[in-house]
């Protein structure tokens, strides 16, 4: 099975308990929260306010991507907020086996990023502390971005160092549903929903989503 992973930071932020309450009766799987530090990324997005706030409007389980430099601060007010996934960019620890091991002990499931600079290898060892992997397929900080090609055989590469280890593959960034299908096809099991998917504005949300779960089914 294949997912889709909304993301949050793509939806009218003045729209974002209407979009929220939409998504659940889709039945996504679970909710993409991008938090920016405006350090790691020249951005900010999203904090624990407006995190715990999207917690109480819905039930469906959030995979928090810290785009930030210090993500050993934030484990444990996420995980006191319910997030599932805690995914940290692995550019920004030299303690990344201390980190998974401190999101297991909050009750969260580990994750961890990858800057499109990055290569695959650099996880080989951490794998079985991993849930999942996100590969960025644009340079992270801004939504909208174009798709960066190289990244599908990140994601080939990826798929043959996890092997059969219960590690999913998440795409993340400029996929519309063409490009979305052939990450799929290289092995990713999760695609984040962004501007080119489940919030282009060619369309409604509902639409979008159909038109994405159809495609799916046509692989």
């Amino acid at each position: 099975m294949y997912h889709i992973s909304p993301s949050l930071l793509c939806a009218d932020q003045l729209e974002l308990k209407q979009t929220v309450a939409e998504l659940e009766t889709l039945g996504v799987d679970w909710l993409h929260i991008d938090v920016m530090d405006g350090s790691f990324v020249p951005n900010f997005a999203f904090g624990t306010d407006l995190t715990r706030a999207i917690g109480r409007l819905s039930k469906l389980p959030l995979y928090v991507h810290m785009m930030s430099v210090h993500p050993m601060d934030f484990v444990k007010p996420f995980a006191d907020l319910g997030a599932e996934y805690y995914c940290f960019h692995y550019e920004t620890t030299v303690n990344p086996f201390r980190l998974c091991q401190q999101i297991t002990a909050a009750g969260m499931k580990a994750a961890a990023a990858l800057n499109p600079s990055t290569p695959v290898e650099v996880l080989a060892d951490l794998l079985p502390y991993l849930s999942c992997i996100t590969l960025m397929a644009i340079e992270p900080g801004f939504s909208g971005q174009t798709f960066l090609p190289h990244t599908y055989e990140k994601i080939r590469k990826l798929r043959r160092l996890i092997g059969t280890a219960p590690v999913l593959i998440e795409v993340d960034g400029g996929a519309d549903i063409p490009i979305s299908m052939e990450c799929i096809r290289s092995g990713a099991d999760v695609i984040v929903g962004g501007y080119f998917t489940l919030f282009d504005k060619k369309g409604n949300l509902c639409d979008n989503y159909q038109a994405y779960m159809q495609a799916q089914k046509e692989i």
